[in-house]
């Protein structure tokens, strides 16, 4: 199989590829763990390749372009976003950087932490601030519910935890 259609193991996983500017002025915000997990994968692509003694010239000059293109697109991101520090003031309500647990109508329990769209990871726990639950969350208190429309219905979920430690 030619190498152009297997998966690129370049990328770090747990951080996404930069997300265009959609408008002029837009405030991106950012954990400050999210920020120093961007600076790791832009020194990391900006580092040796583990990977250059097993390829080929030609491989090895793609996967370089490749390498410098996303150490830009991540240099750009560094640029463009504001890191937020957790305020002790919002102790018990859920805003930018909270760890949120959640039960929902059937008794599950989820946690989230409200993060950055370019640090977003559902799977790793990492919520957009701008997914619909993140914005129906934010302001809200322990024993408060939401309801969220998801495309196979609507689901309550109520806040049983807000902190803003790591866990």
């Amino acid at each position: 199989m030619s190498k152009a259609f297997t998966k690129e193991d370049s990328v770090d996983e747990g951080v996404l590829p930069a997300r265009p500017r959609v408008f002029s002025g837009e405030k991106r915000y950012i954990t400050p763990e999210g920020y120093r997990a961007l600076q790791d994968a832009l020194a990391s692509e900006q580092g040796p390749d583990p990977r250059a003694g097993e390829l080929t010239e030609l491989e090895a000059g793609v996967r370089r372009k490749e390498r410098e293109r996303r150490a830009q697109e991540l240099a750009a991101v560094l640029e463009e976003v504001r890191v937020v520090e957790p305020d002790a003031a919002q102790a018990g309500r859920v805003f930018f950087g909270a760890w949120v647990s959640l039960a929902d109508e059937d008794g599950g329990e989820v946690r989230y932490r409200i993060v950055g769209a370019d640090e977003s990871d559902v799977k790793a726990g990492r919520l957009s601030v701008e997914s619909p639950l993140a914005r129906a969350l934010l302001g809200k208190e322990v024993g408060e519910s939401v309801v969220v429309e998801r495309p196979r219905g609507s689901v309550e979920y109520t806040v049983t935890a807000v902190d803003y430690a790591a866990p």
